[in-house]
């Protein structure tokens, strides 16, 4: 996993630079791969998706079936934040399940560490994050490389705290819930970040600062 992460962000990581309304207009900077590529040109990150064992383990966990994603280009990413102020913003996912391998993650003091709100609803045309803030406490987690965490993103809102130095550099997998194949799921934010090549659109404006 570690090797073809390193191989894939390498030749195939696409720089990212956006802000998303549908998120309150939180930031996302890094580089990451799309699952076409992975799925091209990777062999171990599709199998582990795709291994029946793992969901059943996960859904143990969660008390619930864990099941493989129906939006295909959300199945699994490479992520990569490397620059001063790279952040994964604060968002909600689509879909109910992330499970998150720490390939590589830089000291607790120069951030790269996840924060989250769990219980919490998603409005994509009001996210109204602050309020969010205010009503919720905010929990914060210390990782380290080769750490694992399954993490509930459809209700937890959540970020990458903003880097300052180091590396950070993970392979996310997301996975469905039973009541989510009866959702009406609309996924522009997705479709934005993991575009093709990073143009601004509707969704997006520019960055103010670092960790906006």
């Amino acid at each position: 996993m570690r090797s073809e992460a390193e191989t894939l962000i390498t030749h195939h990581g696409i720089r990212r630079d956006l802000t998303l309304s549908a998120t309150g207009h939180t930031a996302r900077r890094m580089r990451n791969v799309r699952r076409r590529e992975i799925n091209k040109y990777s062999t171990a990150v599709p199998a582990v998706y795709s291994c029946t064992e793992l969901r059943g383990m996960l859904g143990q966990i969660t008390g619930e079936a864990v099941l493989e994603c129906p939006y295909q280009p959300e199945q699994y990413v490479i992520t990569e934040l490397s620059a001063d102020g790279d952040t994964h913003g604060w968002h909600w996912d689509d879909y109910s399940f992330a499970l998150v391998w720490i390939i590589e993650c830089p000291p607790l003091a120069d951030g790269g560490f996840v924060q989250c709100v769990p219980h919490t609803t998603w409005n994509k045309a009001d996210p109204q994050l602050h309020r969010q803030f205010i009503d919720n406490p905010i929990y914060s987690h210390e990782l380290l490389p080769g750490d694992l965490y399954l993490m509930r993103t459809d209700t937890g809102l959540h970020r990458v705290y903003p880097i300052r130095s180091g590396r950070r550099l993970i392979i996310n997998m997301a996975y469905a819930s039973q009541t989510d194949l009866n959702k009406q799921i609309s996924h522009e934010t997705m479709d934005t970040l993991w575009a093709e090549r990073c143009s601004p659109d509707r969704a997006t404006r520019p960055l103010s600062g670092p960790g906006d």
